[in-house]
């Protein structure tokens, strides 16, 4: 297992020395964390939340390509190997593109589980398709002196564990429904995700304020 340490000291360390990678440095640094974590496990929740700042959607495919490939589900911080290791079709590409787009339970090739497959598509639409070398400073140690923004990521299955989880983290969920793989999700596969999602959305706990201000929110002041 890796973990934020360890990405600082084996991946980060060479580079410093200045706030603004080069295009190299950029492909250097993603084709270094693609090897460590297809071939090890996140650490913590922290290292993967961490990891975001440098991926894009397109190299967070590859790493669950090549997760899979080590026979390892495709979510970064799981342990386990996914669901179903062997390909029935082999390398008939035409094939495996039809199982994919009209077998339900195509994703079992990909991951461990059905809710890991979730938590990855919610960790997946909260990446930016950026690229590395223009994040000036991300990559830097001390976060005080680089002045970046790092990039802020809110995990599925800690949404689901909160006794009283933050509004803006609920909307989130709500919004992400209609954004998970939309585009190539058959029609049943859209209302299965909406209806797995809103699942979830029930078992989470509204705690209501015993004592409401007459007037609401409407005249709360914003904290200075």
């Amino acid at each position: 297992m890796s973990g934020v340490n360890d990405i600082k000291e084996l991946v980060l360390k060479p580079y410093q020395s200045h706030r603004q990678l080069s295009i190299k440095e950029a492909d250097t640094i993603s084709l270094e964390l693609l090897d460590l974590f297809s071939q090890s496990n996140c650490k913590d929740k922290e290292t993967l939340k961490y990891i975001a700042n440098f991926l894009t959607v397109e190299t967070y495919h590859d790493l669950i390509d090549e997760r899979n490939l080590n026979k390892r589900c495709g979510y970064p911080v799981c342990n386990r190997s996914q669901n179903r290791v062997r390909d029935p079709y082999g390398g008939n590409m035409m094939a495996k593109k039809f199982l994919q787009q009209n077998n339900p339970y195509a994703y079992l090739s990909s991951y461990c589980s059905k809710f890991h497959y979730r938590c990855s598509q919610f960790y997946e639409i909260q990446l930016t398709d950026e690229a590395l070398f223009v994040r000036i400073g991300i990559h830097l140690d001390n976060q005080e002196q680089n002045g970046s923004q790092k990039h802020e990521i809110t995990l599925l299955e800690d949404l689901m564990q909160s006794e009283q989880p933050d509004q803006q983290d609920l909307m989130s969920i709500v919004n992400g429904i209609g954004q998970l793989n939309i585009e190539q999700s058959q029609p049943s596969s859209r209302e299965e995700l909406e209806k797995d999602l809103s699942d979830w959305l029930s078992q989470i706990k509204i705690v209501e304020n015993e004592s409401p201000s007459i007037m609401g929110d409407i005249l709360k002041e914003e904290p200075r």
